[in-house]
């Protein structure tokens, strides 16, 4: 197993409400099995995450997404969290929505955390899904087969060809609209599913 700085703090944070997201769960257990203290902003203090043995501190955050709110709750916690202002953090985001809240408000959150010297321009070409897939294909990587429908006839012939059940998932998930109960990823069964699915985004 490499060896791991484990003076650094790591903070997981993830604005995505989903209580039960297995991405959480498992980067709180393989960095505090590291012996790295983990931090998390969680749903509740009652989420699965929140009672891992493996974490140090939970603490519920901010329900809005916005960049600015989130930026000045975490440097709260960095505050909280930290041996003092000179004790750097580790900022994971969790799910796209977070990585590029914490993109643009990189400036300010720098002082306190570790964050990647990044463009938004970047994170955006790896966060979008048919990006993504286009750069994998440009760079010789393998990735999964992928299909950018426009309608929901042509999502469900792509789905056909596939070969039912598919993961769907949004390009862009954080311009899904807010309070719609969409989630970023789904698994459809049925070519009902998949038009359903379509004519909800």
């Amino acid at each position: 197993m490499p060896s791991f700085d484990t003076r650094v703090p790591a903070v997981l944070v993830r604005v995505d409400r989903n209580p039960f997201h297995h991405g959480t769960l498992g980067a709180v257990r393989s960095l505090g099995r590291a012996g790295i203290p983990v931090h998390a902003v969680v749903e509740s203090r009652t989420s699965p995450v929140a009672r891992s043995r493996h974490l140090t501190s939970a603490r519920p955050g901010p329900v809005a997404a916005a960049s600015a709110e989130l930026a000045d709750f975490l440097l709260r916690v960095g505050d909280e969290v930290s041996e003092g202002p000179s004790s750097p953090l580790l900022a994971v985001p969790l799910d796209d929505v977070t990585a590029l809240a914490l993109a643009r408000r990189r400036a300010e959150l720098a002082p306190r955390f570790l964050l990647p010297e990044q463009t938004e321009a970047q994170l955006l070409r790896v966060a979008d899904k048919a990006a993504l897939a286009e750069t994998c294909a440009a760079l010789g990587l393998p990735h999964p087969r992928t299909a950018l429908p426009t309608g929901a006839d042509e999502a469900a012939a792509m789905a056909w060809a596939l070969g039912l059940p598919v993961v769907a998932k949004w390009s862009r998930p954080w311009l899904l609209p807010a309070g719609a109960g969409l989630r970023s990823t789904s698994i459809v069964r049925s070519l009902a599913e998949v038009r359903e699915l379509y004519a909800r985004s």
